[in-house]
């Protein structure tokens, strides 16, 4: 780079001058890394070049994204173990690039702000993995509140073999922290895994219903909230939903 030149001038002046994009918008690509000077990547603010130097945006398919980004943004995440979701609680560190899923095909540039102002409808316990949906769309949270309109399905890993009679027993409960339980179905997936299918959302809701048929959770993972599955995203990663994707 030139920084000591007299002749250099800002990255992003120059290429607002070049037509390129505004200098506010040279500023975002710039600290994505989607900006090369003679061939190498950019990515410090503030950095000058000369006049004639070559400057190029790379992934210039994300381009529009970049210059017009969504304000609202909804992220789908692979939460890991060890980590509770609820409120109050601080796991917005997680969503930095590192950690973006490499087939993320929104087009959407990662900025800082789209990790603040997250709303979490459907919360998960520490011990579970899986599916989590956030939200900075205030009117997507509002809708999404309505727990009972949205199916959960998780896969339970036990301890021991369920017996018949204690998945009847969990089928047979109503009632869960003084609230009805719609649309709640249990079932074998082999002998020490089960299938739940459940319109509720509390804390310890999982174990505690499997508790009921004296059964001890080993592990459990949310694999789909309404219509939205976890796909091959793997633990940790995350990405941005898609306009076409239905909850």
């Amino acid at each position: 780079m030139s920084q000591d030149n007299p002749d250099a001038i800002r990255l992003s002046k120059r290429m607002a001058e070049l037509g390129l994009c505004s200098r506010t918008q040279a500023d975002v690509l710039i600290a994505e890394g989607r900006v090369q000077v003679d061939g190498q990547i950019v990515d410090v603010l503030g950095s000058r070049v000369l006049p004639h130097q070559d400057i190029k945006i790379v992934d210039s398919d994300l381009l529009s994204s970049a210059l017009a980004p969504s304000d609202k943004v909804t992220l789908i995440w692979h939460k890991p173990v060890g980590v509770a979701v609820w409120p109050g609680e601080e796991y917005t560190q997680f969503f930095v690039p590192e950690n973006r899923a490499a087939d993320d095909r929104s087009g959407i540039v990662w900025l800082k702000k789209h990790r603040s102002r997250l709303t979490t409808p459907f919360g998960l316990d520490a011990e579970a993995s899986g599916l989590v949906l956030l939200t900075q769309d205030a009117r997507l949270a509002a809708k999404l509140a309505q727990i009972n309109d949205y199916e959960q399905e998780y896969l339970v890993w036990l301890d021991q073999v369920a017996a018949d009679s204690q998945i009847e027993a969990m089928n047979a409960v109503k009632m869960f922290d003084e609230q009805p339980i719609k649309g709640w179905k249990t079932s074998r997936q082999s002998e020490q895994q089960l299938r739940m299918v459940i319109r509720a959302n509390a804390e310890g809701v999982v174990p505690d219903l499997c508790d009921v048929a004296k059964l001890t959770v080993k592990a459990f993972k949310r694999n789909r909230i309404g219509r939205l599955p976890l796909g091959a995203l793997e633990a940790g990663q995350w990405r941005y939903l898609l306009p076409m994707e239905k909850i």
